[in-house]
């Protein structure tokens, strides 16, 4: 048997174990609105049962032995996780808590009828009242152990007093478990305490294309200019004009909040967390000169949008992207396994069609910023189970570490959704630390009740939407949200002494 020591995660071991499988949105999309994810969603319950069924995966798991170091954690209870997806108990890191921990035989008060061979006792409840739902156990003195981290609701959750902190749980994440993400845990310290276990980081969003298109429109292929070093946002801007073609019906780019993502490769969040407390930068002038690029999108400037709201019912059309005539689809990886290489297959597509591409580094910048995915577990305030929380981190830790079951997944995702060498390779590239310095952006963890009942978009969504979907100018934006966006910090910061 391999033997492994204590080791840090990858990110979809929380879930999956596969670390192909990154980039799913927060936010599900609904009919009519302007949030992505819902096939990030959908795909995650699927790459579950792929996963559970792989024998190589399953081989890889059944042969790992740990060091004694994590067998120092007695659970007897069975871990209550709540979520809009369930734990498949047959996937990786299920598997290895089994093997450190052994399967707990309690079942927590007020459940009944869990398989005693499982280690989770599911709860689920449905996305759009995921919170208002915790709330209402955590008050009843009902709470779950574990909920899934979310960046589009922190540290507002924390602020609301849903989650509890975990630095004591893990030495405050020194030491060899966290070193490859240790900058990035202490970059999401609020109040001076830790609260997310981050374990693995991945690029949020990428620009897909097909390199036929590009090639016939007469575009250098954007991912030679990134290994190269010249894929900057002038390039970039150079290529969205020279393919738009209103007239023709072609557009430079299509997909959820691409917006959000320009914005992150400033290097500035429009709100940061330093040393534990909300920072505003609305008035940053890279950011500035960020949305006067983003407002060339709209078909009331350049229109190189594809214009969803007006043709597709605010809906993303992958249809334009398959035929050729949208040149970037801007999305999560996930979006392969979901729809990308089924595509190539019906329609035969050579195998290295389909390319992929960080979003372009802004020209003159220090560094390459990207925004990056952080996948962690969150500890329920009120949890009875914290040794089993606690456990299910390190199962997670040991289960994607092990050169074998990432080999063994590597082979599972080329078989299963035909993801080539060349492109997971470049998903390892964006993984290297030393490839892009993280960026997150916590507008929208300030509280979605932000705003008034006049409009759907709260006032931190509207400061890159606006200027991306309606042409509006960031000034003006700007000028009608900051006042009740810093009050909002000031009031949160106020409650954490800052």
């Amino acid at each position: 048997m391999r033997k492994v020591t204590k080791a840090f995660a990858g990110a979809l071991a929380l879930i999956t174990a596969v670390s192909a499988f990154t980039g799913c949105s927060d936010t599900p999309a609904t009919s009519g609105t302007d949030s992505g994810g819902d096939a990030a969603v959908t795909t995650t319950t699927q790459t579950q049962q792929v996963m559970s069924e792989d024998s190589g995966v399953k081989d890889a798991v059944s042969n790992v032995e740990v060091s004694e170091d994590y067998k120092n954690i007695e659970v007897d209870k069975k871990i209550v996780w709540m979520a809009w997806w369930d734990i498949q108990e047959a996937s990786p890191a299920v598997e290895m808590f089994k093997t450190l921990y052994g399967t707990p035989e309690t079942i927590p008060e007020g459940y009944s009828d869990v398989p005693a061979e499982n280690v989770f006792v599911n709860v689920s409840v449905g996305f759009a009242d995921r919170y208002t739902a915790l709330a209402t156990k955590v008050q009843s003195g009902d709470s779950p152990d574990c909920f899934p981290f979310e960046i589009n609701n922190y540290p507002y959750s924390v602020y609301q007093k849903l989650f509890a902190p975990v630095g004591d749980l893990f030495g405050n994440f020194e030491g060899d478990d966290w070193a490859d993400y240790k900058d990035a845990i202490d970059m999401f310290q609020w109040g001076g305490q830790y609260y997310c276990p981050i374990m693995d980081l991945n690029i949020d969003q990428v620009l897909f294309y097909r390199k036929s298109v590009v090639e016939n429109a007469g575009l250098t292929d954007p991912w030679e200019l990134f290994e190269n070093g010249e894929w900057t946002w002038t390039e970039f801007e150079n290529m969205c004009s020279t393919f738009t073609d209103v007239d023709a019906g072609k557009y430079a780019m299509d997909g959820w909040n691409p917006e959000n993502a320009m914005v992150a490769t400033t290097g500035t969040p429009l709100v940061g967390l330093e040393d534990g407390k909300l920072v505003s930068n609305l008035n940053n002038a890279n950011i500035e000169k960020c949305m006067d690029l983003l407002i060339k999108f709209d078909d009331t400037k350049q229109g190189w949008r594809y214009p969803r709201e007006t043709i597709n019912g605010w809906q993303i059309n992958l249809s334009e992207w398959r035929n050729g005539n949208t040149l970037f689809f801007a999305d999560g990886t996930f979006q392969y396994e979901s729809m990308l290489y089924k595509f190539a297959q019906k329609d035969q597509w050579d195998e290295d069609e389909i390319g992929l591409v960080p979003f372009p580094q802004m020209d003159g910048a220090d560094a390459y910023y990207q925004s990056m995915k952080q996948d962690s577990i969150m500890l329920v305030s009120g949890s009875k189970n914290v040794d089993g929380y606690k456990a299910w981190i390190y199962a997670n830790l040991v289960a994607v570490k092990d050169p074998d079951i990432k080999a063994a997944a590597r082979e599972q995702s080329k078989n299963e959704f035909h993801w080539t060498d060349d492109l997971l390779d470049r998903l390892d590239t964006f993984k290297d630390p030393d490839t892009f310095v993280a960026v997150f952006d916590f507008k929208n963890g300030i509280g979605q009740d932000l705003g008034n009942t006049s409009s759907q978009d709260t006032p931190v969504e509207t400061l890159t939407k606006y200027p991306y979907m309606n042409g509006e100018t960031y000034t003006s934006v700007r000028a009608a949200s900051q006042g009740v966006i810093e009050d909002r910090i000031k009031e949160m910061n106020a409650s954490v002494g800052a």
